[in-house]
């Protein structure tokens, strides 16, 4: 496999969406020093990966005394800039940034869409930014919030769709434009929850710049329903970035209609598991992007992890499983 010949050095990227704050142990004084993340770094290097993915957080609760990273807040604080962080990256094993992440969830908190499209339409031109200043190959944004949360606030959502629609398609652009002149490739994230989930995508991405891609996940197409090796094949010239996530999730219950789709209430579960521990069939998915000469990015993520540890090891072993 061509792509997975190169992966320790240059192409599979390892999310820092495997630590998180809100779930994890032991604590969040812990994770919210710097160096936790600087000594995990290291750790990602050491289990070979020289490439990061960055969740973008637009709030952190302390600002610049927190050593998360996830905000350009918090980067130019702790580093001086964007070119400070990178060679503290590059001092520890990691040679590039390969995409950063923006949720505009965080923005779906009352009836007033202007509030939601002028908020995440600030941040993700910030995120957007930042990404470029990083080096990142990509900026992988969800096209809308969870489902269940915009439900709360919007009932009648289905009434809206039209001109929900509509925005989503004006601030996409835009963002497209800003990215194709920064040299960072914009992709629409594929999860299940949102008002785009599933092939409810495939509509959107048609109404956009030929430059936006598909940010293709695994566990999403699974627990939507959709065989991943029929859905990438179809869209392989429309695809910029796969997620190898897993899972073992079936929404018996239509948990994605939920306000927090990630974390079923009456399920004793959780959606994502860590790579190579689920039923999503990662080998082959490898082993098909490489017969159809995939070059583009690939990221694995460890989301809703217990153990960042422990995961980044199960991932390290699957890759080379793959690779052998």
């Amino acid at each position: 496999m061509k792509w997975i010949s190169d992966m320790n050095l240059q192409t599979v990227a390892m999310s820092l969406d495997l630590i998180n704050r809100h779930y994890q142990e032991p604590n969040r004084n812990r994770y919210e020093s710097r160096y936790f993340w600087e000594e995990l770094y290291t750790l990602i290097a050491a289990s070979g990966f020289s490439a990061i993915e960055i969740p973008y957080e637009p709030v952190w609760q302390f600002g610049g005394r927190s050593g998360v990273p996830f905000n350009r807040y918090c980067v130019t604080t702790k580093y001086g800039d964007a070119a400070g962080y990178r060679a503290r990256l590059a001092e520890s094993g990691i040679g590039r940034v390969s995409g950063v992440t923006f949720d505009p969830n965080l923005f779906m908190r009352n009836d007033n869409l202007d509030f939601y499209f002028g908020a995440s339409g600030h941040f993700a031109r910030e995120a957007l930014a930042h990404a470029a200043d990083l080096g990142a190959g990509y900026f992988a944004i969800s096209p809308s919030p969870y489902h269940g949360r915009v439900a709360q606030y919007h009932p009648d959502m289905a009434d809206k769709m039209e001109s929900f629609t509509t925005r989503t398609i004006g601030l996409l652009t835009e963002l497209a434009a800003i990215a194709a002149e920064r040299g960072v490739e914009l992709v629409l994230r594929s999860e299940y929850w949102s008002l785009f989930g599933g092939e409810r995508i495939l509509p959107l991405l048609d109404a956009l710049p030929p430059t936006v891609k598909l940010d293709v996940d695994t566990a999403n197409l699974f627990v939507a329903g959709i065989p991943a090796e029929a859905f990438i094949e179809a869209h392989i010239g429309r695809i910029g970035c796969v997620h190898l996530t897993d899972t073992d999730f079936t929404d018996t219950q239509e948990v994605w209609k939920t306000p927090n789709p990630e974390f079923p209430r009456d399920r004793a579960t959780q959606v994502f598991r860590d790579p190579g521990t689920g039923s999503v069939d990662l080998a082959g998915i490898a082993a098909l992007l490489d017969r159809l000469g995939y070059g583009g990015a690939i990221t694995c993520s460890a989301r809703q992890t217990r153990d960042p540890f422990r995961a980044l090891l199960r991932t390290r072993a699957l890759l080379n499983q793959i690779q052998k």
